[in-house]
């Protein structure tokens, strides 16, 4: 009788010990799926958060480039646009060293006054282009710099990285690894492809201008980057470089600043003075005087 009682007691306390672990397995398996769902909550709202700071960063970046043209002495310049002046009919053959409207005109920019797709009149020079009928014209704007800044890093994101930065035979290798696929007025020189030079010279649009740079030596180089190339780096816009309609590779559409030209002459020679005084003669702007 004590032996039949013992093992119902023992055939009991298996039975309470199945029921515990099944209990502990089902509550476990609820507490795991409340912690899934609690994760998937907290990723969502994560996400959520993150989303909603980036468009309030966007937004408040929108806002600050709007404020910064603005207030830039040189996007002023877009309440009252250059004027280049054009014919109706284009010539046979150009002489003239600007470029012609269909380099500069962009329909988003600027507007054509005529019935016909006219050309810039090319007798145009810095001597007569004030004796020029302005009838029809063409109206340009400045090319956002922000967005040049933007355009220009990311055609030579490769030669930026900074592990090439560090490691100037990298540099030079990988900037004539990318130089083919590079529009021609930001394939490298023979003088870039050779010499160790600022990896920041390489985002300027000039071929005449890099070489100069690169001869000048690192410490000038950095200087004019940082001082007068705001489409380079993040420098306050100060008007020290305006770049007249959308085609900011053609070295004819920039206007340095008189400040600039004059710090600079070693750098901005004579032919950079003549286009800016171009630009300045459009605007009824008083001529730099050229040495």
């Amino acid at each position: 009788m004590s032996d039949s009682g013992d093992s119902v007691k023992m055939e009991q306390k298996r039975e309470y010990n199945r029921n515990a672990q099944r209990l502990f397995r089902q509550r476990r398996k609820e507490h795991l799926k409340n912690l899934e769902r609690a994760e998937q909550e907290r990723a969502s709202n994560h996400a959520e958060e993150v989303e909603r700071l980036r468009q309030e960063i966007s937004e408040l970046r929108s806002e600050n480039d709007h404020l910064h043209v603005s207030l830039s002495p040189s996007r002023q310049l877009s309440a009252t646009p250059s004027v280049a002046a054009i014919t109706s009919s284009p010539q046979s053959q150009s002489t003239s060293p600007f470029p012609t409207t269909l380099d500069l005109y962009d329909p988003g920019y600027g507007a054509i006054v005529g019935d016909s797709l006219p050309t810039v009149s090319h007798d145009v020079t810095p001597s007569n282009a004030s004796e020029l009928d302005t009838s029809p014209f063409c109206l340009l704007f400045p090319y956002d710099i922000a967005t040049l800044r933007r355009e220009l890093h990311e055609q030579l994101a490769a030669v930026l990285d900074m592990n090439v930065l560090s490691h100037p035979q990298l540099h030079l290798s990988t900037l004539a690894a990318i130089g083919p696929s590079l529009p021609p007025p930001l394939r490298p020189t023979l003088l870039q492809l050779q010499t160790p030079h600022h990896a920041y010279i390489d985002l300027i649009p000039s071929p005449t201008l890099r070489d100069l740079l690169i001869q000048t030596g690192f410490e000038t180089a950095n200087a004019f980057l940082t001082e007068v190339c705001t489409f380079v780096y993040e420098t306050e816009d100060l008007g020290q470089l305006t770049i007249w309609g959308q085609d900011y590779l053609n070295e004819m559409s920039w206007e340095f600043s008189e400040a600039v030209l004059k710090a600079w002459p070693g750098l901005l020679t004579a032919e950079w003075r003549v286009r800016a005084n171009f630009w300045r003669r459009q605007r009824n702007q008083a001529l730099i005087e050229l040495d």
